[in-house]
């Protein structure tokens, strides 16, 4: 991960949802909230990460919303936390990576 990606955190994990942490340590941001369902987790999504679209699609820049299991996670510094399988770089990119 890079000064620019973003962590979404699944507790406990993506089978059986609790809640969700978003950390953007670039906007100095954390936020939490309670999920049921894959569907809460991707209008969460869809309200609360930077997507630019000024003059072009929507999309984070410089970096990603890195999506990761709370059971995967082990935290020793920030650019080694594991790169996860689902990345989000558009506002598509949430309902093709969390089905």
């Amino acid at each position: 991960m890079n000064k620019y990606d973003i962590l979404v955190v699944i507790y406990p994990n993506i089978e059986n949802l609790e809640a969700m942490l978003i950390i953007d340590p670039y906007d100095k941001k954390v936020s939490f909230h309670e999920v049921n369902s894959v569907d809460d987790i991707k209008r969460i999504l869809k309200e609360n990460l930077p997507f630019c679209s000024q003059g072009h699609e929507p999309q984070i820049h410089f970096g990603s919303a890195r999506v990761i299991d709370w059971e995967k996670l082990i935290i020793v510094e920030w650019d080694k936390i594991p790169l996860s399988d689902l990345s989000i770089k558009t506002p598509e990119d949430i309902d093709e990576e969390l089905r």
